[in-house]
């Protein structure tokens, strides 16, 4: 039994929509900086309590909490990230730091590996096309071997635009989402204050990411 019987809220539901980049911007960004602000109550919240020293692995869930802020951020907007709830020494914030920067890191070098990847299985698959055209075109043959090679060049064509266009441009989408999280700005903050930075402060965190950017 539906639950409104009235169908002009029915259709009025139906037809609602919301800005959803006001919301982004309202929910995100200040001051030209998109923030992700996570509460936290120990380290092993962030770091892997299976991790060893000198070899820290992030926690999953700090990961996909991250990840998952990261979808709605627009790519032209650097990323803060506020940690806040807890307060750690200076030896373990410089640690965090680097857990996180290699691991996106290593995130971003997995997408490069895939992209190479997917240049060479490419450049087979438009090889074996254009060798099957050829042979297609000069070599006489039965029936039957004439369909078995129509119907190859047709996978390896169709492979081929599958491979190269859809599938490089999704890798190439997790690389520039990779690229934007490991050049984000950690900072750590014993209370969550929402409360506006100065024109200076946004100019030095929108410095810092660069050069980390172009130190890498």
């Amino acid at each position: 039994m539906p639950i409104f019987k009235n169908h002009k809220y029915k259709n009025r539901f139906k037809n609602k929509k919301v800005d959803i980049k006001r919301y982004i911007k309202d929910y995100y960004v200040e001051n030209n900086l998109a923030y992700i602000s996570v509460n936290v109550n120990s380290y092993e919240d962030i770091i892997s309590k299976y991790s060893v020293v000198g070899y820290e692995d992030l926690n999953q869930e700090f990961v996909d909490y991250i990840e998952e802020n990261a979808e709605y951020i627009p790519l032209e907007y650097p990323i803060v990230l506020e940690i806040t709830g807890t307060r750690f020494s200076k030896e373990r914030q410089k640690t965090i730091i680097e857990a996180i920067s290699d691991y996106y890191n290593m995130k971003l070098g997995e997408t490069q590996e895939e992209l190479s990847s997917n240049s060479r299985f490419s450049l087979l698959l438009l090889v074996l096309a254009v060798i099957s055209v050829l042979l297609y075109l000069r070599v006489s043959m039965t029936q039957f071997f004439s369909t078995a090679l129509e119907l190859g060049i047709w996978f390896f064509v169709w492979t081929f635009a599958d491979v190269f266009w859809l599938e490089r441009n999704e890798i190439k989408e997790r690389k520039t989402d990779y690229a934007q999280l490991s050049s984000m700005k950690v900072i750590f903050k014993e209370e969550f204050v929402d409360d506006d930075i100065t024109e200076k402060e946004e100019k030095q965190i929108i410095q810092d990411i660069i050069s980390y950017s172009e130190s890498e």
